[in-house]
């Protein structure tokens, strides 16, 4: 269903701009990461729910990799990681890692294990 929409999403959008390349579409756009940490994400797979959208105004995305991680943890078990998660983000608790080793792995997701 999600993949159906984009295609017909893309379809409309080639009729006003028939040059469009939905493969060129930035994953860093401002605009994107603030209709995000504004909860504006009703009919975004995975992004839509109440809980969810909780989740996007604390967290306050700004980078691709913040929705990546956080769609990873938004699940029974590792979501008691993301109140964690979203406090080492906006640095009101300090990151540390259970070895030194871990740093280059788990560092983009402030030291917390979130993928197998």
């Amino acid at each position: 269903k999600t993949l159906t929409v984009i295609a017909q999403a893309e379809r409309l959008i080639r009729r006003f701009q028939p040059d469009f390349d939905i493969n060129r579409i930035p994953l860093d756009d401002p605009k994107v990461f603030e209709m995000l940490s504004n909860a504006e994400s009703i009919g975004i797979f995975q992004l839509e729910s109440t809980g969810m959208r909780d989740v996007l105004r604390k967290l306050r995305p700004d980078r691709f990799e913040d929705i990546i991680a956080v769609v990873a943890l938004y699940r029974p078990g590792p979501m008691e990681n993301i109140p964690t998660y979203i406090s080492r983000k906006h640095g009101e608790e300090k990151v540390h890692y259970l070895h030194p080793l871990l740093e280059p792995i788990v560092s983009e997701t402030y030291g917390i294990m979130i993928y197998q």
